[in-house]
């Protein structure tokens, strides 16, 4: 049985262009304990997974937004929870859909 959708009139539309993605990027992973030379070499850059609206791209950033809010009016105010990816470093990313 399909679920019903349900309305939220009172919801504000999203208020901007921007499209919803999910980026794989890879950062850099340091490690200040006592380790084997072994251990060490095998040491790899991390794989992280961030999410939010794709609010800047070009040769140098990536910057996502994840939050936003709405000043008393219903306008958008303010972003926020960013996070600012070196391009050299995306490794993947996914357009999100239906947002």
């Amino acid at each position: 049985m399909a679920k019903e959708k349900k309305s939220y009139p009172d919801l504000p539309e999203i208020p901007f262009t921007y499209d919803f993605y999910l980026v794989y990027w890879e950062d850099i992973q340091s490690d200040s304990s006592w380790k084997s030379l072994k251990e060490i070499q095998r040491m790899k850059p991390a794989t992280c997974v961030s999410t939010g609206w794709l609010v800047k791209r070009d040769a140098k950033v990536h910057v996502l937004m994840s939050d936003y809010n709405y000043d008393d009016n219903g306008e958008l105010a303010d972003g926020g929870n960013t996070t600012v990816i070196p391009t050299k470093n995306v490794i993947k990313k996914f357009k999100i859909a239906d947002l």
